[in-house]
């Protein structure tokens, strides 16, 4: 299998259980358990499995390869690279306690954001690094727009970035990325994807793009069905892709 578009995997951690997220533990390398280890809480450490197991399980099935043989590093921004697969689909992973998420583009950049919402959020806080619009008032979008847009370009978020702001496109889920001051296109969007209540999810990428979403909930075992261990060359995981419906929606 290729990754010719844009691919969005998705998982609540909750809903995979500990029999599910222990099984997905086995495909991670020694870095990636150690990292999960010194996290404290379960709920953080049940997340950050599922999130870099999606990940590879995505990537192994899109290469061809066993899952647990990739190899990751980071480039000097700190941002993850895929070690000896030049041909690999730009990548992007985000996480929450609530929510992960992993999306691949065979076709340009990709960057990929979840936040819970919390309405205690300070508006301020982007100051630094977004415009606001007046079309544009919704925090969450705009905080997970900001981090996705940053994931795209391979830099990450920081103090020296130029500040961007969102033009609506689309009702409320399709805007074009501008520069903040100027309002000349970056040559990126934003989606904001359909997300679990309580989160917001925002994917940017280089032009408005059909997004196909794979939803891996049912990948827990049902109670009294013991554990479920994912095949290391994503055989089910290729069936559930290739199932797809018209909406380019699969659920697990």
């Amino acid at each position: 299998m290729q990754c010719d578009g844009v691919e969005v995997w998705t998982a609540r951690p909750e809903a995979l259980g500990a029999a599910a997220c222990g099984e997905l533990e086995g495909l991670l390398d020694l870095e990636e358990r150690m990292r999960c280890a010194s996290l404290r809480f379960p709920a953080d450490q049940r997340a950050y499995v599922a999130a870099h197991a999606l990940r590879r399980m995505a990537l192994g099935l899109a290469l061809g390869v066993d899952a647990g043989d990739l190899r990751f590093g980071t480039n000097r921004h700190g941002c993850p690279l895929l070690l000896g697969h030049p041909d690999a689909p730009a990548f992007s992973l985000t996480r929450s306690r609530g929510l992960v998420a992993f999306a691949m583009n065979g076709a340009g950049r990709v960057g990929i954001d979840v936040e819970p919402i919390d309405e205690r959020s300070d508006g301020a806080l982007l100051e630094p690094f977004y415009v606001p619009s007046p079309e544009v008032q919704d925090f969450h979008l705009q905080w997970t727009a900001l981090e996705a847009y940053w994931k795209a370009r391979g830099l990450g978020l920081a103090d020296d970035n130029p500040r961007i702001a969102l033009r609506p496109l689309d009702g409320e889920s399709l805007y074009e990325v501008v520069e903040g001051d100027t309002r000349r296109a970056t040559g990126m969007v934003v989606i904001r994807l359909q997300a679990p209540a309580g989160h917001v999810l925002s994917l940017a990428c280089e032009a408005p793009a059909t997004v196909r979403m794979v939803e891996l909930d049912g990948l827990a075992a049902a109670p009294g069905c013991g554990h479920l261990a994912p095949p290391a060359h994503g055989a089910l995981l290729a069936e559930a892709v290739q199932a797809c419906d018209g909406n380019g929606k699969t659920t697990l």
